[in-house]
């Protein structure tokens, strides 16, 4: 390999390098806000397991018990959900604060196209946090209640296909936050509705067909199906159809990954050309 090879591949190594080391900093200042946030993510699944699953409230003061089942799908139906928070909510807090301190137009010395500088970092980031944060909340739970799962290597295709969806909505979230900045609503709305609907892909409440069928593209429907169909469900991870099936799952990863680039380039260059990206 030539001396020019190498530095042509060393650069955006060292490029993608440095944002995924920005990005890893950003969720190191924000540890003290996770380490609260845990206690009260395990309490909504301890809580809201009763609820739904076969516990039951009895006497005054109520008494709460837990279903093993009920509860392991519902931290199941918790982490990916979880990613997507990291990912698409905190990377519009991230790109809000470049702004503010007037560093993002620094993305435009790397060798690295702007989309990828701005996804990949927060991607690696929002990773390793949603590992902490469900390796911590399935400790808290686990000590509760019991969690049953299939543990196998074939679980890594629907987390994959999950981490590329969440990832390509994400840069439409980021796209809108360099043009219009104030779009904290829109992610507010989009997170909680992203929620009810991606239950849908969970055997524990009953949705209307409507709903079960308008699940299907929303980013963590098929995502959470699939991974319920290889830890829970026992049927592998190559199923095409139905809820959490392989076809579904490509397709939303192709399909956001797609529109995520085309819309996070469009918004960038219309915010270029209004002058606004070192601008709130």
């Amino acid at each position: 390999m030539t001396t020019m090879a190498r530095s042509g591949f060393s650069r955006p190594a060292v490029a993608l390098g440095t944002e995924v080391r920005k990005g890893l900093l950003f969720a190191w200042s924000e540890k003290v806000q996770i380490l609260f946030e845990l206690p009260m993510w395990a309490a909504f699944i301890l809580l809201l397991g009763p609820v739904l699953g076969r516990g039951h409230a009895q006497g005054a003061p109520a008494h709460w018990s837990l279903n093993s089942g009920t509860t392991s799908v519902l931290v199941l139906w918790f982490v990916p959900f979880m990613f997507f928070y990291m990912q698409t909510v905190k990377l519009f807090w991230r790109l809000l604060h470049e702004i503010q301190a007037g560093t993002l137009e620094q993305v435009y010395l790397s060798p690295l196209p702007t989309w990828v500088t701005a996804a990949a970092a927060r991607a690696v980031a929002a990773l390793i946090e949603s590992l902490i944060v469900a390796a911590a909340t399935y400790a808290i739970v686990s000590a509760f209640v019991p969690l049953h799962y299939h543990w196998t290597a074939s679980a890594l295709l629907p987390a994959m296909l999950l981490v590329i969806t969440v990832t390509g909505f994400s840069l439409i979230t980021a796209g809108m936050t360099l043009v219009w900045k104030r779009v904290q609503l829109i992610n507010d709305a989009v997170l909680v509705v992203v929620m009810l609907f991606s239950a849908s892909a969970l055997p524990l409440v009953a949705v209307p067909g409507w709903m079960a069928g308008l699940s299907h593209l929303f980013p963590v429907t098929a995502g959470v199906g699939g991974l319920y169909n290889v830890l829970l469900g026992h049927t592998g991870a190559t199923a095409l159809w139905g809820t959490g099936g392989l076809a579904w799952q490509l397709a939303a990863a192709a399909a956001y990954l797609t529109i995520g680039i085309a819309a996070f380039r469009i918004l960038e260059h219309v915010a270029r050309n209004r002058g606004s990206l070192a601008r709130y």
